[in-house]
């Protein structure tokens, strides 16, 4: 039975700590993620090794939010590209992020809700032309194709062209979480993909080796309490001839019973069913994160960031702000009864807070 009660919340908008070790249901037939009134279908509660949940959300007016999140990470930086409606409004959002130099640049369109076409199920082509900025994201055969045009600021012009290779039978890490039969979210995490082509930054050129380069995605359909926080961190790539993917989240999910923690091991998905110690100084991004599974013991790794995101928004009834701090993992862990040892794995850890 779902509470019709929201978690409680701590000073930073966060769940309190809840107990850290529970069993998740995996679903393995498509589903909807609502019924016909728009409340969450209980059915699609769990999680999967493949998009099965169709996002089939209505009504809940300004509480639905809806975003196709894309990073592309290699040794000389990261790429990213946001879509998104958040009822308020919607956006595409673009960054890259050098990590010879630190120095980051942005750009974006925003503009009323209703004009992206975010669709309702995960593999669909997605697109934006608009306001100097062309982004294609198109299926191609067993491939992703991105091209991508547009200004940042500072006049730097961002250009992208490349595929996503997807291997065969590969799994990703698709969780519901549900605060209430009104409120939830689907999330869709997608990791470990190689990628094959160029990014260029201004007077900068990347070539984008399969061998180094990998793209993560973020994919969220979702109705939202107004506040909300949350930790996600990603440790993603090639580890002594293994292919590996490690999603891990925190907050926004405690108190829920579910989580999107996974390990994923040449392509094979190993769940985490606990919640995760996030240990940080917030006053200073750039110092070591380290995240574990103290119930398990499964997980135990430490960030060394090289560059840090920061961004913060606050118009009166929408403020969004936070920091992601990008660079190389190191530790272990553990799947399927494997202990894999972890040194320079390429990825993230952030923390932010929304009122949206």
């Amino acid at each position: 039975m779902l509470s019709e009660h929201l978690p409680i919340l701590d000073r930073r908008g966060a769940p309190a700590r809840a107990e850290a070790v529970y069993r998740e249901r995996e679903v393995t037939d498509a589903v909807d993620l609502c019924d016909g009134n728009g409340r969450l279908n209980p059915a699609a509660v769990g999680w999967s090794r493949r998009p099965l949940v169709r996002a089939n959300l209505a009504g809940h007016w300004l509480r639905k939010k809806r975003w196709n999140f894309w990073n592309w990470i290699g040794p000389e930086g990261v790429f990213s590209v946001t879509l998104a409606d958040i009822d308020y409004a919607s956006f595409c959002a673009f960054a890259v992020t050098d990590f010879a130099t630190g120095e980051t640049v942005r750009g974006g369109s925003h503009g009323l809700p209703g004009r992206i076409a975010l669709p309702e199920h995960v593999e669909r082509d997605v697109s934006f032309e608009r306001g100097g900025l062309s982004y294609q994201n198109r299926i191609d055969g067993n491939d992703l194709r991105v091209r991508f045009s547009g200004t940042a600021t500072g006049s730097v012009s961002v250009h992208a062209d490349f595929a996503v290779r997807r291997p065969a039978d590969h799994e990703s890490l698709n969780v519901v979480v549900p605060w209430s039969p009104t409120r939830f979210q689907l999330n869709s995490k997608h990791a470990a993909l190689p990628c094959d082509g160029e990014v260029r930054v201004g007077s900068r050129s990347w070539r984008v080796d399969p061998q180094t380069w990998f793209a993560v995605q973020d994919w969220g359909r979702g109705v939202w309490p107004y506040r909300s926080f949350w930790n996600w961190g990603v440790a993603t790539g090639m580890q002594n001839g293994r292919l590996l993917g490690i999603n891990f989240g925190a907050r926004w999910t405690t108190g829920t019973g579910s989580n999107e923690n996974g390990i994923l091991v040449d392509g094979r998905l190993h769940k985490v069913m606990e919640d995760l110690r996030w240990d940080y100084d917030p006053a200073s991004w750039m110092r070591p994160w380290r995240v574990r599974a103290e119930h398990s013991g499964d997980l135990d790794l430490v960030l060394e960031p090289v560059a840090v995101q920061q961004s913060k928004l606050d118009i009166g009834v929408i403020a969004t702000g936070g920091a992601c701090a990008f660079g190389r993992w190191r530790g272990r862990v553990r799947a399927g009864g494997e202990e894999l040892a972890i040194d320079g794995l390429l990825g993230w850890a952030e923390e932010f807070s929304h009122r949206w």
